[in-house]
């Protein structure tokens, strides 16, 4: 390949490259957009469920006690019958106390179906939407590492849109460590505490709030152990800085905490993009003086 022709075939690449990362930026936002809107109809659908849930349990345990009392009467009724004064006065509150009662109980679960209906349609378009969102993402971060902060408030709501899923916010949190153990020793001091103070607020955050819905209870325990040592394991590894969190007599507002921490490691990912920029233009004018 002659040099022009490598030359032009590099204007070429990088013009695809710009192409293809505009392109991906957009689709990023509209992704973005959409996992904004399908998370906020998950959480007004969980909370129906999480009022629906109880008050549908006492309607319908108050259906089967007035029922049993129904019965009861009925058959004190047939003990006492021949000194009612009317047999139909008595059939016809009988009749329409069973159907009052039955009308409670169906409305009951006719709000309990249509409420978990709603919250699994909704986990499912939110499933779906955090995933095409965090795809768009990783490959936006490749191609254009400078708008990672841009998307701050999405990274962040990630985080809480895992929570709509039984046991949800400890598995990413397990899967983000299991995918970062092998890039961690590569990265910078400073990059290293953020993330690691990300991490253990996540998991402290977690132990706060577990998730009561939870069916797995004794495999969301086991996956807690596991997250804790691997991140108690990095610490002790690669001593990045005194974290507080890991220590269990300590408490604070655990969601300002794990915003705060974010927050330091947009901060010092961008520090680490700057200085990479900054060697590389370094590089670059020494190669053009020689």
């Amino acid at each position: 390949m002659t040099p022009s022709l490598a030359q032009l075939a590099e204007l070429v690449r990088q013009a695809e490259a710009k192409t293809r990362a505009r392109k991906i930026e957009a689709e990023t936002r509209q992704a973005a957009e959409h996992f904004r809107e399908a998370e906020a109809r998950s959480r007004q659908a969980l909370e129906r469920m999480r009022n629906a849930r109880p008050a549908s349990s006492r309607a319908l345990e108050q259906a089967d006690s007035d029922e049993q009392l129904l019965k009861d009467l009925v058959r004190k009724l047939a003990q006492f019958k021949s000194s009612l004064s009317s047999d139909a006065d008595a059939e016809q509150l009988i009749a329409t106390s069973q159907a009052e009662i039955e009308r409670i109980r169906k409305e009951a679960r006719t709000e309990l179906e249509a409420a978990t209906r709603e919250l699994e349609e909704c986990r499912r378009e939110l499933r779906t939407a955090v995933d095409a969102y965090r795809q768009l993402r990783r490959e936006l971060e490749r191609l254009q590492p400078e708008l990672v902060e841009a998307f701050a408030a999405e990274d962040r709501l990630l985080w809480d849109a895992e929570s709509h899923f039984p046991g949800g916010q400890l598995q990413l949190l397990a899967h983000e460590v299991e995918a970062g153990l092998n890039a961690y020793p590569h990265l910078a001091k400073l990059e290293q505490y953020a993330r690691l103070k990300v991490w253990i607020g996540r998991f402290r955050y977690h132990q706060a709030g577990p998730d009561r819905e939870s069916e797995n209870a004794e495999e969301i325990q086991t996956l807690a152990h596991k997250v804790f040592h691997q991140l108690k394991w990095l610490s002790r590894q690669y001593e990045p800085g005194y974290i507080e969190a890991f220590r269990q007599d300590f408490s604070t507002d655990w969601a300002a905490y794990v915003a705060e921490a974010q927050d330091q490691l947009v901060h010092a990912m961008e520090t680490q993009r700057l200085a990479r920029a900054r060697r590389e233009d370094e590089a670059e004018e020494a190669a053009a003086e020689a």
